[in-house]
């Protein structure tokens, strides 16, 4: 069943905010394992582990490395936080 509806994901480090749109997915690097994210998703609060966060956006993948921080996820907003992201 497809849907229209999207998430909009967030992702800050410390010097400034580097994405802030929709996306149909976020699979977030967790501490213990890959956690997906689609909308409707419930609320958390999350520890991120080092690993690659990936964003489905229709046929492309936005993909980043990072090495940790946190991550919320709050209505239809995933929000990221993270000290470091390598492209």
């Amino acid at each position: 069943m497809a849907t229209d509806k999207k998430l909009q994901c967030v992702v800050v480090t410390p010097e400034k905010a580097i994405f802030d749109e929709p996306a149909e997915m976020v699979i977030l690097p967790m501490i213990d394992g890959e956690l997906g994210v689609q909308p409707g998703h419930s609320a958390l609060v999350g520890k991120l582990g080092k690993g690659e966060l990936r964003l489905k956006l229709g046929v492309d993948t936005k993909k980043w490395l990072i090495e940790g921080g946190f991550a919320q996820v709050r209505g239809d907003v995933v929000t990221v936080l993270t000290t470091r992201v390598n492209s």
